[in-house]
């Protein structure tokens, strides 16, 4: 056994206090806040039956509207725009989609800032334009000029396109 002399047994007893009484903090010289004692720091309680998710119509598909699908617009230059009842953007991806599957279609650009594909059909060039409409999208092929397209390729393209957008 090692005996320390007083005057350093002192001090080791002095620092050992010290140290104590620093690791506590000052949880000794404050009470409790009144936040700690608030009866709204209870825990959260969830009433009976809000405990899991509804799933009475988790796999119900909604019914579409009467005028929902696509709808063929003549206009007075004969062409065959048509209406998709969705938003522009979502029709923008169907149409991409759609176009990679029609045979002796090619898209040459994709430009989904302006939503249109420059396409090539039947070795014809033109742009379909996907725009707003009061019932959802419309799609419409136009040349280089932004004349409507009345060929017999675009009538095609539009046509298989309507077919596969629901239409």
């Amino acid at each position: 056994m090692i005996r320390l002399p007083t005057s350093r047994r002192q001090l080791a007893v002095a620092l050992l206090a010290a140290l104590v009484v620093a690791s506590t903090g000052c949880s000794w010289f404050r009470g409790k806040s009144g936040y700690e004692q608030s009866p709204e720091h209870r825990p959260l309680e969830i009433p009976p039956g809000l405990d899991a998710p509804n799933t009475t119509s988790a796999m119900r598909v909604p019914e579409l509207p009467a005028s929902a699908g696509a709808t063929t617009a003549q206009t007075a230059s004969g062409s065959s725009d048509f209406v998709v009842a969705d938003q522009v953007g979502s029709t923008w991806r169907r149409v991409g989609l759609a176009l990679e599957r029609i045979d002796g279609v090619e898209i040459k650009d994709r430009a989904e800032l302006i939503s249109a594909y420059t396409v090539v059909a039947g070795g014809q060039q033109f742009l379909l334009r996907i725009s707003e409409d009061s019932a959802g999208s419309r799609v419409s092929a136009s040349d280089s000029n932004s004349r409507p397209v009345t060929s017999s390729e675009a009538a095609r393209v539009l046509g298989e396109l309507k077919t596969r957008l629901g239409g």
